[in-house]
């Protein structure tokens, strides 16, 4: 059986972005990349709504890296008020069906309840549901992965 994944050690020793610990894995990189800068340019969520929600997940899984790198502009007072979004007036409440749904998805996703599902699709519909859910599996992927290898850049590449 042929694993695709370099080994930990030689992932660490490269320099610490994702395009260079994923240089050897052009055939997963470059699609997983494109992937990752497509939904920042959905029609069905909104960029800022899926930045407060990959910010809270480096929030929730101490990614001080994915917490400084910034993917899309918001507001600073969205960036300070994040821990403190069920009550902060700086949310919409479309926002706040998103962080909510994003911080169950975060301790586990099987655990997301109809009524939360509901909640998005009542601001996204069907399809922002759907995008927020693989927004959100990549993000956490992305987050985990430059934790585990010890990154100090989130930047993808896309070319």
């Amino acid at each position: 059986m042929h694993c695709w994944c370099p080994p930990m050690t030689e992932v660490r020793a490269r320099a610490g972005s994702y395009a260079a610990a994923t240089a050897s894995l052009a055939d997963i990189a470059q699609p997983f990349a494109a992937l990752y800068q497509s939904f920042w340019s959905l029609d069905s969520i909104p960029a800022q709504t899926l930045e407060v929600c990959r910010l809270r997940l480096a929030q929730l899984l101490a990614s001080d890296v994915a917490w400084q790198y910034e993917q899309c502009a918001l507001p600073p007072e969205k960036r300070e008020q994040l821990k403190l979004w069920p009550g902060s007036p700086h949310f919409s409440p479309a926002e706040k069906a998103c962080l909510e749904f994003t911080e169950v998805h975060a301790m586990d996703a099987r655990a997301i309840t109809d009524a939360q599902a509901d909640a998005i699709k009542q601001h996204y519909g069907e399809v922002g549901l759907v995008a927020l859910l693989q927004a959100l599996g990549v993000f956490d992927a992305v987050i985990r992965l430059g934790l585990i290898w010890d990154l100090q850049s989130q930047e993808l590449a896309t070319s």
